[in-house]
């Protein structure tokens, strides 16, 4: 049973995107509203209580109903739409967008406002161990914690995965939103991520979030892998909460 003190979630989507994303296999709606969902799901499924849905296209992920449904279950749900402006988009690809998408789910969010800390997660994707991973963060007394993109990574493996993470509001605009902004499809995200952490943060290694869900990138799966000791000693980032 997961503790009365969880943070909330936020939970980035962009259910309806224009065509010309740069870098976006999956780009019919109905295929992202479902995988979407699924994963929101599961996050309930999980024992959530507080999920924040954010979503850049304007668009209600779950339907009325739905929400009653989760609601039942005691669960405090909250959905913000967001327009994003298409041709910055264009320009500076999803990683620049995103970054806006938080910063707007930030300022706006009641359930965000509730408490400093919360937990991102890309849609699509959710968390198979994450009540293990809430239990490190809070008997360790965690501040922000990130961890190095997976090994199954096509792409340099020497990068920070910014699909799921813990921090504050205030570390956000600190460490985080700056390099959202200067963000490009050819200076990636998760590069300028690396060069923020590296000087502001510890490294260490902690456990491996195992994700799951679909990459919007690619359309497909992501891979689940077993990496052996790296399992429970995965290089990460972190600070610690002062003490008061």
């Amino acid at each position: 049973m997961l503790s009365n003190m969880l943070p909330p979630i936020l939970i980035t989507t962009a259910i309806s995107p224009p065509s010309n994303t740069p870098m976006l296999r999956m780009t019919d709606s109905n295929m992202r509203s479902i995988t979407t969902r699924a994963a929101i799901f599961f996050w309930v499924g999980l024992g959530l209580q507080r999920i924040v849905i954010c979503d850049a296209t304007e668009t209600s992920v779950l339907s009325p109903e739905e929400l009653a449904t989760i609601r039942k279950l005691g669960v405090l749900i909250e959905q913000l739409a967001y327009k994003q402006d298409d041709t910055l988009l264009a320009q500076r690809g999803k990683g620049f967008a995103e970054g806006q998408l938080i910063k707007f789910a930030i300022a706006n969010s009641q359930l965000l406002r509730s408490q400093d800390s919360f937990f991102k997660c890309t849609g699509k994707v959710f968390c198979r161990n994450f009540a293990a991973i809430w239990d490190l963060i809070a008997k360790n007394n965690i501040a922000s914690l990130f961890w190095k993109l997976s090994e199954s990574s096509p792409v340099d493996r020497n990068l920070v995965d910014a699909r799921f993470f813990y921090t504050s509001s205030g570390e956000f605009h600190r460490l985080l939103l700056p390099a959202y902004e200067q963000s490009t499809e050819t200076r990636i995200l998760e590069y300028n991520l690396l060069l923020s952490l590296d000087a502001q943060l510890k490294r260490g290694t902690s456990l491996r979030p195992q994700l799951s869900g679909f990459a919007g990138g690619t359309g497909n799966p992501y891979p689940e892998m077993y990496l052996g000791d790296l399992e429970i000693s995965y290089p990460c980032w972190y600070s610690l909460k002062t003490a008061q």
